[in-house]
């Protein structure tokens, strides 16, 4: 009983605190120095690095119980979700109230970055793929420690397509995600299919997740990818020079690969309370 418990307060405080600290320190970073022109702080940069990691060991979770990962990700899912869902509006004007941009506008009375990266973070749509992919990685990686090992067919097969549908959900990440983020944040216009582009990416993340069942390969090698990649978008201002550079900016994409590469490290340990006598429980 004391593994989910231990699991649940690792995931809760490592996330909580690890966006923080991102939000924070990208905030100062990279959107103070393209917004203002100034120099970029090393010690926001870092930060922000210090976030990162931070989340990965939310995910790495998954190395002591499933259950942290499990309520963690379903959290952030349900929350991104209802955040690309519902039609963004004015509601005095017409449109529909969205609670999720009442919250996280809500968070400016304690810190105007922390309140702004939520924003970016919901309405990117990497929220919903983080919170997928973790709350998938959990069923996964419970189903795998409940049963034997796999095939080497079956780990490769896996691998293979769970690292396809990994850089899929990034690269919608970015460009749809990224654009429906900027619309809804510089604009406050709502744009349906950029939204629903960016479900796919949360769809596909999550069946991802569920791979892990058979092997945690294909997501940490696409993970430590998309992990670099992120670093790149944000620590260099100049490569921020596309659609959706919020996602970079804000060093969500490197949330994403931290994702990814803490949940498959986490779940190739198998805890002897969770494996059980009978090879074929389930």
């Amino acid at each position: 009983m004391a593994r989910p418990f231990l699991s649940l307060l690792l995931a809760g405080v490592a996330s909580t605190a690890g966006l923080a600290l991102t939000w924070t320190g990208a905030f100062q970073y990279s959107l103070m120095a393209t917004a203002y022109g100034l120099e970029p702080d090393p010690g926001a940069a870092a930060l922000a690095l210090v976030g990162v990691v931070l989340l990965g060991v939310a995910a790495w979770s998954l190395a002591v119980h499933w259950v942290g990962a499990l309520v963690v990700g379903s959290v952030h899912a349900l929350l991104g979700l209802l955040a690309l869902v519902v039609p963004f509006g004015n509601p005095f004007g017409g449109g529909i109230f969205s609670p999720v941009f009442q919250i996280t506008r809500m968070l400016t009375t304690i810190d105007r970055s922390i309140s702004e990266g939520a924003t970016i973070f919901y309405f990117s749509g990497t929220a919903l793929v983080v919170g997928a992919f973790l709350a998938g990685a959990a069923l996964g990686i419970r189903s795998r420690r409940l049963s034997g090992w796999s095939s080497r067919k079956a780990v490769a097969l896996s691998s293979s397509v769970g690292g396809v549908l990994l850089l899929a959900a990034s690269v919608l990440l970015v460009v749809a995600g990224g654009q429906f983020a900027q619309a809804i944040f510089q604009v406050m216009r709502y744009d349906g299919l950029l939204a629903a582009l960016t479900v796919v990416a949360g769809v596909l993340a999550g069946v991802a997740g569920l791979l892990l069942r058979w092997s945690s390969l294909g997501a940490f090698l696409l993970g430590a990818v998309v992990l670099v990649t992120g670093a790149v978008l944000f620590l260099v201002p100049a490569a921020q020079g596309y659609p959706g550079r919020l996602v970079g900016a804000y060093g969500l994409v490197m949330v994403a690969g931290v994702t990814f590469v803490g949940a498959a490290l986490g779940g190739l340990a198998r805890p002897r309370t969770e494996v059980p006598d009978d090879p074929d429980a389930l």
